[in-house]
């Protein structure tokens, strides 16, 4: 499985009611789509004072089952579209070495992300995954873990999580 993610920093005085509202008219475009565990819809506003972010963003994170299903997305018309509408995004990717059962994190409303790096020549099989996802990027070797929370934690990249697609929903996260 893959871990993928991008990030698209908006104005300062981006109205971020505009990011709420795409999430809410098209987050359920992605239910169903093949291959795709699921699909976090991030946003985080400046003036949000739980998550202590200093930009307003659009970050998005996926887990895909496999790159097939992963290139299908990224050669689609809602990426194309995407892509269109806020530009080229520079798109990380992690292995995923653990993931949550849709039923534990579709109904938090953050998601808290941390990245760190994994020391040369350390243990790779005795890696601390107690995030509810975990995956590394063997490139950078960077641990990455992420926990879908009630609460940001701090320390972390913070998010609201405005919805949660899936190729399989979860019914209690359909409106």
């Amino acid at each position: 499985m893959i871990i993928m993610q991008y990030r698209f920093v908006l104005p300062a005085n981006y109205d971020m009611s505009i990011i709420e509202k795409r999430i809410k008219d098209n987050g359920h475009k992605l239910n169903g789509f093949p291959g795709l565990l699921f699909k976090a819809f991030l946003f985080a506003s400046k003036d949000d004072p739980r998550l202590g972010v200093a930009e307003n963003s659009y970050a998005p994170l996926y887990v895909w089952e496999n790159t097939q299903a992963m290139a299908h997305f990224l050669q689609s018309e809602g990426f194309k579209r995407l892509t269109e509408d806020f530009g080229w995004p520079s798109i990380k990717t992690w292995f995923a070495l653990k993931t949550p059962q849709l039923s534990q994190i579709s109904n938090k409303p953050f998601l808290s992300i941390f990245r760190s790096g994994l020391a040369a020549h350390s243990s790779l099989a005795n890696l601390s995954l107690q995030a509810d996802l975990c995956g590394w990027d063997v490139n950078q070797w960077q641990l990455l873990t992420v926990d879908f929370v009630d609460s940001p934690i701090a320390g972390g990249d913070n998010y609201r999580l405005g919805y949660l697609a899936a190729e399989r929903p979860v019914s209690a996260n359909l409106s």
